[in-house]
């Protein structure tokens, strides 16, 4: 079985007054509830994308993909895909996708040096008020600022995209035929662009849960 991602937006302020290490697991249990009867189980089945909001956690939300039933290869592979399509791009959208990409699940060029530099320990983002620089184990953290700097990244690359159009044409035999498509990947992408709009409205900030 692949690894899913399940995109939850949070209150940061919430956050904050819960002990450092309540977050995750409070995070966990407000997305996937014990229901309390069937009408609640029918009510959550009956949301297949967009937003959903459980009873009783109004400082969450999570985001369902409509295409892509949170399987993280999909994910991974928009990110090879953006490997391939960026010598293409014009720089005004490169940065501005190298931005977006790189906040959510596509470790670029200045990410990977980091990681690879033998230079000591780096601070890592984390929940607020975490006592030290530490990343939970997640496939996506960022703080409201970051969730901002996302949505004004997107909104520079979203005019933009169908530029990208034929350069991922010439380089689809390089994907999984599910990704094949630039309809499917751009698809995907807008709904990213709906997730830290989502998000960046609120003042809130964005985590992936591997689940």
């Amino acid at each position: 079985m692949g690894l899913d991602i399940t995109v939850v937006t949070a209150d940061w302020a919430h956050l904050a007054r819960m002990p450092a290490d309540a977050r995750l697991g409070a995070l966990i249990d407000a997305v996937c509830p014990e229901f309390c009867c069937v009408p609640c189980e029918e009510a959550d089945r009956a949301v297949p994308g967009g937003w959903v909001w459980q009873r009783g956690t109004p400082w969450c939300a999570e985001y369902r993909f409509y295409g892509t039933t949170g399987t993280y290869a999909w994910h991974f592979q928009l990110a090879e895909a953006w490997e391939d399509l960026r010598p293409s791009a014009a720089p005004a959208l490169r940065e501005a996708l190298d931005r977006f990409l790189g906040g959510l699940f596509w470790h670029g060029p200045d990410q990977r040096a980091a990681a690879e530099a033998d230079d000591g320990p780096r601070p890592a983002p984390g929940f607020p008020g975490d006592p030290a620089p530490w990343r939970p184990e997640v496939l996506a953290l960022g703080s409201p600022e970051e969730v901002a700097a996302l949505a004004r990244a997107w909104e520079a690359a979203a005019p933009r995209l169908e530029e990208l159009r034929e350069p991922f044409a010439a380089t689809a035999a390089r994907r999984p035929a599910w990704l094949g498509t630039f309809d499917l990947a751009g698809a995907l992408l807008r709904e990213w662009g709906e997730v830290v709009t989502g998000a960046g409205e609120r003042g809130w900030g964005l985590i992936g849960l591997p689940y």
